[in-house]
């Protein structure tokens, strides 16, 4: 008997891959998830001079942390 597997997506900002889909089959894979950058350095170092593409940015336990969800750039 035929088997209906409904393949899904990755999960997003984390890098997971998409489900697999059937061989003999019409589905075809769920689409990877998008991708993350994270920046953790001491926060006794200078902060950035600036960033683009509104990264999450967090101070905590001596790091200063860069989250990148999307597209951007940091310069030190």
């Amino acid at each position: 008997f035929p088997v209906t597997i409904t393949p899904t997506a990755g999960t997003a900002n984390t890098g997971g891959g998409g489900g697999g889909a059937e061989r003999f089959g019409t589905a075809v894979g769920g689409a990877g998830g998008s991708g993350i950058v994270i920046l953790r350095y001491a926060d006794t170092k200078p902060a950035a001079t600036s960033t683009t593409g509104s990264p999450t940015i967090t101070t905590s336990g001596g790091y200063r942390i860069y989250q990148f969800t999307a597209s951007g750039s940091i310069t030190f």
